[in-house]
């Protein structure tokens, strides 16, 4: 499905696709990558958020669950619409009211994720671009991993969902979303 981009800032987005597939493509940690390139370009950065975000890399400690450009992504997007811990010091039905909102962000982009790539899991999508799954702590099976081009394939995977991502951070409004 195309983006819409009505509203959005099409030069913030492109930014942060191009930061994210440089990041990616040179030093891998597709969570850390995809985070950096949204809070590089959208003014966001926190550093300690940056550090800890590489362990959700290669689907959360390189066990290809949750895909890393998408928990990444949603870091970022906690970052602005998440909950504040003040909150959890207050009426539980306020905090709980505010986790809901702060949610729906996410929600959309994991929603949208799926739609795009046939799953939020690291071993489906990769399973799919390649036909069968491999190990990269196997030397034969890492080697086939490069040749087929797996790191190329999940950079623009991460790129894409980095600029989703801003999409979402830059319009307010997120009704627009719903029709991409």
């Amino acid at each position: 499905m195309a983006e819409s981009t009505k509203g959005v800032n099409k030069a913030i987005l492109d930014k942060v696709e191009k930061r994210a597939y440089e990041l990616i493509d040179k030093y891998h940690g597709c969570s850390q990558c995809s985070l950096l390139a949204i809070q590089e370009v959208c003014g966001m950065k926190d550093d300690v958020m940056a550090k800890a975000s590489i362990g959700l890399a290669g689907g959360v400690g390189s066990m290809r669950s949750v895909c890393g450009a998408l928990t990444g992504s949603a870091l970022a997007l906690g970052m602005k619409y998440g909950r504040d811990v003040s909150y959890l010091k207050g009426p539980a039905e306020k905090a709980i009211e505010v986790e809901h909102a702060a949610l729906e962000p996410v929600t959309r982009l994991a929603k949208w994720f799926e739609r795009e790539f046939g799953s939020i899991d690291c071993h489906d999508i990769r399973r799919a671009f390649m036909g069968t799954e491999l190990n990269r702590e196997i030397p034969w099976q890492k080697q086939w991993l490069q040749e087929l081009g797996i790191h190329e394939h999940c950079s623009k995977i991460v790129a894409r969902t980095a600029r989703r991502a801003a999409a979402i951070l830059e319009k307010p409004d997120l009704s627009i979303l719903d029709k991409v």
